[in-house]
This record gives C-alpha cells, sequence and structure tokens, in this order.
C-alpha cells in the first residue's frame, strides 16, 4: 500500500505542476484529519438535519472553522479562493453571489438575492453588510444548484449557510492578530465559559482595518475598510427534552467606499465606424485598464450598523423533535458614492447618496422524525417580513466642489416611507428506504411573497441641466417632474424536489435527483417584472477509496430557467440614466464537476476541482433604442418591435471553466510542524452584462496564494505567513455599461491586489 501510495503521489504531483493552476482542498469532506493519514467526515446540516456530507446528495462543499481560520477566510468574499463554482461580484457596496452561473444584479432595496445567505438559520435578505459575520466560526458550507423545497425562496442558484462556534462544555480561548500590506491589522478572538452542567457562553469579537488599495487622489485611497463586530451566545438544555441557542451580534463598518476605475470613452469616428453605427457612438471595446491612480471626488463613504438577535430551540417530542429558528435584524446603511464620471469634467462630482433602515423578521417552526429511521419526515412553515423606509435616495451633482461636500443638485431622486417585503411558506420533505441502501425522496414548498413600496419620485432633465447648469448656485430655476409612487404585487410559487439515492458501500453513494426553485418578483421605476423559475436536472456520485485517502465526487446538471431577472441600464427621457431588472425569456446551464482529494500520507494532500458549465439565453429579448437598437440591427438580430434577440450570448459571471487545484504538505520542523501550501483558482473569460459587450468582459485569470503556517509541539500557538493574489491579478467585480451617455466612461470595481501579512494566534 505504501508503494502504491508513493507512486500515486508522483502521478499527483506530475499533475499538479502539469496543471496551470494549483491550489489547497475546498471540500469540507477534503479537509485532513489531524495527523490520522485519511480525509476527514464532516457533518453538515444542508438538509436541516445532521448528516456527513459524504452521503448527502447534495453538491455540497463545507468548511470547518481550522480551515476558514487557514485560509484567512475573513469576509464572505474570501471564499471565491476556495469554494468551487462560487463566483462574487459588487455593485458600489453590494455583494452579487454567483454559484455556477446562477445570480441577479438587483441589489435594490426591492430585490432578491438569487443564492440564499443565511447565518445560523437566519436568512440574510440585504445585499449590504454580508461580510461582517465571518468570524468565529464551526463551518461554512455552500450548497450548489436550487434549494427550492427546504431552503425556498431566493435559492435558485443555491446557498451558503454560514453556522458560528457554538457554546461548548469545555473552557476555552484564543487571541489572533494580523499585520500586513496596506496598512492591515485585524485582531479576533474568543472566551468559551461553561456556567454550569446545562448554561454555557461564548463571546467572540473581529476587528478588520486596512487602507484603501487604489491610489484614488484627491480623495482618499478606496477599498479600503474599518469594522468591528462582536457577538454573544448563550447555549442551554435545562431538561433532556429542551435545548436551545440565542445569539447577539453588532456589527459596524466604516470605509471610503469603491474605487471605481473611470476613463472616459472612445467613440467612432468617420475614418472607422462599422456598418450600421454612426459617427459619434460609444466603443463598446474593453480600454487597457492601469490598475495604478484612479482619481475620484473627494468626500466619499460607505457606512453600515447591523444589529441581529436569532435564536434556535429544540423539543424532544419522542415521536419527532420539533425546533424553531428566527430573530431579528436591524440595518443602518449611510453611502455617499462616486457614479464614475469622467474626472476632470463637469461630470465628476455625479454621485449617489442612500440611507436606509430595514427592519427584518424571520421566523420558522419546524418539526423533524427519526433521521435514522428508515422513514424519515420533516414539515415546517416559514414566515419573513421586512419593512424599510428610505428618506434619502438620489442622484446629484455637486457643481463647482472639490468634491462631494457643499452644495448639491438632486437630479433624480427615489424616496419611499415605506417599503414592505413580506414571505410565508409552507414545506415537507420525506425520504424512504424502499429497498436496503436505496432512498427516494419527495418534497414540496409553497410560497407566497408580497412588496410594497410608497413614497415619490422627482427628477429634473440631465441634459437641461448639462447645457443650462440650472441649480448650480443653489437657486431653485430646474423644473422637476414628481410622480407619486404607488407600487405593489404579489406572486407565489410552488417548488418541488424528487429524489433517488443509493448508497452502493459505505463509501460510495450515487444520486439522481429534479428540483425547482422560485425567486420573487418585484418592480423598479419603469414597472413590474416577474417571479425567476428554474427547473434543475442532477445526477451525482460521491466516492471515498484507498482506505478514505482518496476521494473523488462527480456530479453532472442541466438547468432549464424562465424568465431570469436580470439588470439593464436605460436612459430615461429627461436623460438621467437607471438601472433597472428585466426578465429574460429562457436560459439553460450545462455543466460537469469532477471534485478530487487525495492524502497519500498522513503529511501530504492534493486537491483538484474542475467544472465545466455552458450557459446561455436561448430566448432573452430586449428592448433597446439608440446605440444598441442600432448593434441589433447591423446583427440582424432587432424584430419589428424594436428587440434585441440576445439568444446564445452566456448570463453574467457564467464562466466556462472553473478549476481549484493545489497541494499541501506538513514538514517536521523545530519539534513542531510547518505547514506550506499553496492554491489557486483559475477561471475562463465572462460578462458582466446581458449583451456580452467585449467593455464587460472579464479576461482569464489565475489567483494564486501561498500560504506557511508553524504550530509549536504543545500547538498553543502559530505563526503564519501569506501572500494572497501572488499574480496581482487584475480582477473585476462589477463592470457598468459603458453605452450611458451620462457618465461617457468606463466604468470597473475590482477585487483586491496582491496582499502579503503575517498572522499569530494564541489558544488556551
Amino acid at each position: 500500500m505504501a508503494a502504491t501510495r508513493f507512486g500515486l503521489l508522483q502521478a499527483a504531483t506530475v499533475l499538479a505542476i502539469s496543471c496551470p493552476v494549483v491550489c489547497h482542498s475546498q471540500d469540507a469532506a477534503q479537509t485532513a484529519g489531524e495527523n490520522s493519514g485519511v480525509l476527514e467526515r464532516i457533518v453538515v446540516t444542508a438538509e436541516k438535519r445532521p448528516s456527513v456530507a459524504q452521503e448527502t446528495a447534495i453538491a455540497l462543499s463545507a468548511f470547518s472553522g481550522e480551515t476558514l481560520a487557514e485560509n484567512g477566510v475573513s469576509s464572505l468574499t474570501d471564499l471565491s479562493s476556495i469554494a468551487p463554482s462560487v463566483n462574487f461580484g459588487t455593485q458600489i457596496n453590494q455583494t452579487i453571489v454567483v454559484i455556477r452561473g446562477v445570480s441577479t444584479r438587483d441589489t435594490t432595496e426591492v430585490g432578491d438575492p438569487a443564492v440564499s445567505v443565511s447565518i445560523d438559520g437566519f436568512n440574510l435578505q440585504r445585499a449590504s453588510g454580508l461580510n461582517t459575520s465571518m468570524f468565529d466560526l464551526e463551518r461554512v458550507e455552500v450548497l450548489r444548484g436550487p434549494q427550492g423545497t427546504l431552503l425556498g425562496r431566493n435559492a435558485t442558484g443555491g446557498a451558503i449557510n454560514i453556522i458560528t462556534a457554538k457554546p461548548a462544555d469545555d473552557f476555552s480561548s484564543s487571541l489572533s492578530a494580523e499585520v500586513g500590506s496596506h496598512e492591515t491589522f485585524n485582531t479576533n478572538g474568543h472566551v468559551n465559559l461553561p456556567v454550569n452542567d446545562w448554561l454555557n457562553v461564548r463571546a467572540a469579537f473581529q476587528t478588520q482595518s486596512h487602507d484603501g488599495y487604489r491610489d484614488n487622489a484627491p480623495a482618499k485611497d478606496a477599498d479600503d475598510e474599518d469594522s468591528q463586530a462582536a457577538r454573544l451566545s448563550l447555549a442551554f438544555d435545562p431538561t433532556e427534552r429542551l435545548s436551545g441557542i440565542i445569539t447577539a451580534e453588532y456589527s459596524r463598518t466604516i470605509s471610503h467606499g469603491p474605487a471605481y476605475y473611470a476613463t472616459p470613452v472612445e467613440t467612432y469616428t468617420a475614418a472607422n465606424v462599422p456598418p450600421g453605427l454612426l459617427v459619434g457612438d460609444i466603443i463598446l471595446d474593453q480600454p487597457a485598464i492601469h490598475d495604478a491612480r484612479f482619481p475620484l471626488p473627494p468626500g466619499q463613504h460607505v457606512n453600515t450598523d447591523i444589529t441581529n438577535v436569532r435564536g434556535t430551540f429544540s423539543y424532544d417530542l419522542d415521536f419527532a423533535t420539533l425546533t424553531y429558528v428566527g430573530g431579528w435584524r436591524r440595518m443602518d446603511v449611510d453611502r455617499l458614492t462616486s457614479h464614475g464620471g469622467a474626472f476632470g469634467t463637469i461630470r465628476q462630482n455625479f454621485a449617489f447618496q442612500v440611507r436606509e433602515y430595514p427592519r427584518s423578521w424571520n421566523h420558522e417552526l419546524r418539526l423533524n422524525g427519526d433521521p435514522e429511521a428508515r422513514f424519515f419526515w420533516q414539515v415546517g412553515a416559514f414566515y419573513f417580513d421586512e419593512k424599510n423606509s428610505l428618506p434619502v435616495s438620489q442622484f446629484v451633482d455637486y457643481p463647482g466642489s472639490p468634491g462631494f461636500v457643499g452644495h448639491f443638485v438632486p437630479l433624480s431622486s427615489f424616496v419611499s416611507d415605506r417599503i414592505d417585503a413580506e414571505a410565508k411558506a409552507m414545506f415537507g420533505q420525506v425520504s424512504y428506504e424502499v429497498l436496503p441502501k436505496l432512498k427516494i425522496e419527495a418534497g414540496a414548498r409553497y410560497s407566497e411573497d408580497s412588496k410594497m413600496r410608497r413614497g415619490a419620485n422627482g427628477s429634473t432633465s440631465l441634459g437641461d441641466y448639462l447645457t443650462t447648469r440650472c441649480g448650480a448656485r443653489g437657486s431653485s430655476d430646474c423644473v422637476y417632474t414628481v410622480s407619486p409612487v404607488n407600487w405593489q404585487g404579489d406572486w407565489s410559487q410552488p417548488t418541488y424536489h424528487a429524489g433517488l439515492n443509493y448508497q452502493a458501500t459505505p463509501n460510495n453513494l450515487l444520486y439522481a435527483k429534479f428540483d425547482t426553485g422560485y425567486k420573487a418578483g418585484g418592480f423598479t421605476q419603469v414597472g413590474n417584472y416577474g417571479p425567476e423559475k428554474i427547473q434543475a436536472t442532477e445526477i451525482g456520485s460521491k466516492n471515498r477509496f484507498l482506505d478514505d485517502t482518496l476521494q473523488v465526487n462527480l456530479a453532472a446538471f442541466y438547468y432549464d430557467d424562465t424568465d431570469q431577472q436580470v439588470s439593464q441600464f436605460i436612459t430615461l427621457p429627461n436623460g438621467s440614466p437607471l438601472s433597472v431588472i428585466v426578465n429574460a425569456g429562457k436560459s439553460e446551464y450545462k455543466g460537469v464537476e469532477m471534485d478530487v482529494a487525495f492524502k497519500p500520507t498522513s503529511s501530504d494532500t492534493l486537491d483538484l476541482y474542475v467544472a465545466y458549465t455552458d450557459s446561455q439565453f436561448t430566448d432573452f429579448k430586449l428592448a433597446v433604442g439608440g446605440l444598441y437598437r442600432r448593434i441589433a440591427a447591423a446583427e440582424g438580430k432587432l424584430d419589428a418591435l424594436g428587440n434585441w434577440q440576445l439568444a446564445g450570448r452566456a448570463p453574467p459571471q457564467s464562466p466556462e471553466w472553473g478549476i481549484n487545484a493545489g497541494y499541501d504538505r506538513d514538514w517536521p520542523f523545530f519539534g513542531g510542524t510547518l505547514n506550506t501550501r499553496v492554491q489557486t483558482h483559475y477561471e475562463s473569460e465572462s460578462y458582466f452584462s446581458v449583451q456580452n459587450n467585449d467593455s464587460d468582459k472579464q479576461k482569464a485569470y489565475t489567483k494564486t496564494d501561498l500560504l506557511v503556517t508553524y504550530k509549536p509541539p504543545t500547538e498553543r500557538w502559530e505563526l503564519q505567513g501569506y501572500v494572497r493574489n501572488l499574480e496581482d491579478s487584475l480582477i473585476l467585480t462589477n463592470s457598468a455599461d459603458a453605452s450611458s451617455t451620462a457618465f461617457l466612461t468606463y466604468r470597473y470595481q475590482f477585487a483586491a491586489p496582491r496582499t502579503y501579512g503575517v498572522r499569530w494566534t494564541m489558544n488556551w
């Protein structure tokens, strides 16, 4: 066996060297057991019941708290380095989560994500403030594919479940400090205190601080962070039947906001204008992006305060377990951010100002049978309610100012004193072992959603403003059109699950399943858009070989996505810019995934994840005018009603290839252990727009991390050095539509550049 393992190690090493990317393991089941020489088996709750990841018929990745800490995962977006088929985008300060190419770009106050994100079972509705809960974690589960039955709405692409560390029976504490490039100084720690035989308490905190990644002079460097978060949890089991956990969490983030790279657009001349276009039309090719100085006006900021109180309570009824999960969350958002107008022009001080105060409640009541029984069942009810106010939401200019200070002129405003969202659902799922090792599953959910918005919209002609500069000196000579807003929408949808699972051996699982998913509709200034619905078929296999040292998981899937909610940029008749959401006609996603982990010795771990996804719109007619109308006509894809047929184009952020691969090794060193790790993520090209303009392209890239960690024999402390994004790859997280005549710029946002640092942790 040792000789065989050595031969396999040689082959795997050759594979890693010949592979264009190298990285560390990312499935929870790929995490090496401590000095055990085998791959660890981790228990997850992806199906709202405990199950071993390798015996759960879902394509999932789970990361233990130790793995997350070792990889320096301190924000949701950090998961992109280690989570297969997961991408992240941004729109200003909003996080967009993409799984297997499925996402939504609606990050407005009435929008919903396409990937459900929860913490301890509490659904996080807003796309802001998702990064501040990633500390003192037990694990993170990433579920690929629709989760429409058990998780319901807003899980058409998948789900990310964040599970925090729970109070335990033994005393423990830790303290960690990190220093690094860009004046990074991060701290975190915890104290776990057993009070008596039925009550335990755990307190944890995190602070993160770093300077901006980009030089935005004369403004402060943007893409910076200054955040603090704290969490207090109480776990109790006063009787054999009753147990519960109550958690209170607070976080505050202050920053100078995102760094927009804005460079003036180029236009066609008589010498290079293509047939069908006009001289002066904007060229939709990507300019040379220089990751150096991005001038921004001073005064930009993004501040967020979040308070969350949540709890989980379980009671054993003998025949079943009754569980309640729920709580309350308050978020205060105050942002003033650049819209990326060309610096040095009268457009440079275009900005968007928002104050938003959403308050949300989550409630779920669930009754579960015995998970070890031949027949397992669970039923439940879910209720979500969010009340929001938007006293300030406006597109403004600061004429004649050195930045976003002093007198401003509101060009468009969208003010609401009441924004409500309500969701109700009933669900149930059963599994039955019809033959030894063969189970069938079935589930259903019925969801009802309603949304309303009350307020007023007001705007002035942008063209007139740029010509006359009305209001520039504080006068009120701008002409405004004001209209009341009283929008409301109601939607309902059943979703289903059917599955067949065959546990051929304790180490080999075959499964096939069919799921449907649903995401509620909404409304924009130009009208309502409908729900998004998805049907997904998946077959897969999860396997362990060679005495739990080799893992090979395979999956193939097909999605039929109808009425996909996508964002498009339009210009209102008065010239004001507006991003609106529309329903695409039809999209399809076809893909295969291979997830391999190999531990040839107790000191070595090799990992390789390869995903191929073919995704495209199959029928998507987009109403267009101006430049896009001329492009559609030149392509021969403009119908008689003025719609551009975009069939064949790819949905946003859906690359064909995604690869994670890597290698780590433990070395004896001064009586302790020195772990060296190299990990890389590779992505083929993708786009940020439904039009798939070259100006919106994310080129293929690799992102490699190097980590070295030393632990002494007692393992009471550890010291880690790291370099992330070794190549210093320029990775886009957003590309604004360059066709806008309001800004006249190509506009981009970026992920972090190369960073490096040292982290020290002490454990008691």
